[in-house]
């Protein structure tokens, strides 16, 4: 009898330890198949943030290569030196639209009969628009002169800081607006830039007086076709 009791006894002891083994697999199994699902689901997370990050910088691409570049320029007046004109570009491959420019000080009058600054004002007031490689010229300082009439400084200030904003619409995109600052200081770069000597003015009626005035007719037909093409 006593045997038989330590048989059952035995064969109980080795059911629990079975079931104990078996329980201890499964939870392995579950742990196992846990860090499986949980580094599938890292992969995927990784593999859809670079797909994003792809996708992303394709559309980066995209738009650098497709959208409007405003930029500025000032060039000697045509009107002639020391006049300053400013020149505003579009060397982009599409339209930049609702054009805008600003002064941080705002466009007033540079003197008592200035009316080119507030002019000027007035006309970036409303924008406009620039088709791609297409430009904008205007008037932009004359500083004030001697023997001028009148006299004083006339349009924009000879330095400040002016503002640039455009927008870029495009079917199926969302309308992207664009900023550029400018910081200017024209108080040296009128007197450092080169041109044809200009003087078409009349010297008297002989062959010599004759020939200067053709060379002052063509130094002057040579700086309107140079400014031009500024």
């Amino acid at each position: 009898m006593t045997n038989i009791a330590m048989t059952t006894g035995e064969l109980a002891a080795s059911s629990l330890a079975a079931g104990w083994f078996t329980a201890i697999a499964t939870g392995v199994g579950v742990l196992v198949a846990g860090g499986a699902l949980v580094a599938a689901w890292w992969q995927i997370r990784q593999t859809g943030s670079q797909l994003r990050e792809a996708s992303l910088e394709n559309e980066r691409n995209v738009e650098a290569q497709t959208r409007p570049y405003l930029g500025v320029e000032f060039v000697a007046g045509i009107g002639g030196a020391p006049a300053m004109d400013i020149v505003i570009a579009n060397t982009g491959r599409t339209t930049a639209s609702n054009i805008r420019l600003a002064l941080a000080n705002e466009f007033v009058a540079q003197s008592a009969d200035d009316q080119i600054g507030p002019a000027l004002g007035r006309l970036f007031a409303v924008p406009f628009t620039l088709a791609p490689q297409t430009r904008r010229r205007v008037f932009w300082r004359i500083p004030d002169q001697e023997n001028a009439q009148p006299r004083g400084d006339m349009g924009a200030p000879i330095a400040a800081t002016l503002e640039l904003l455009y927008d870029w619409t495009e079917e199926g995109r969302p309308t992207r607006t664009y900023r550029e600052q400018v910081d200017y200081d024209l108080s040296e770069y009128p007197q450092l830039m080169p041109g044809p000597h200009a003087g078409a003015v009349r010297a008297g009626n002989s062959i010599e007086a004759s020939l200067t005035n053709a060379v002052n007719s063509l130094r002057a037909i040579a700086t309107h076709i140079a400014e031009l093409r500024r």
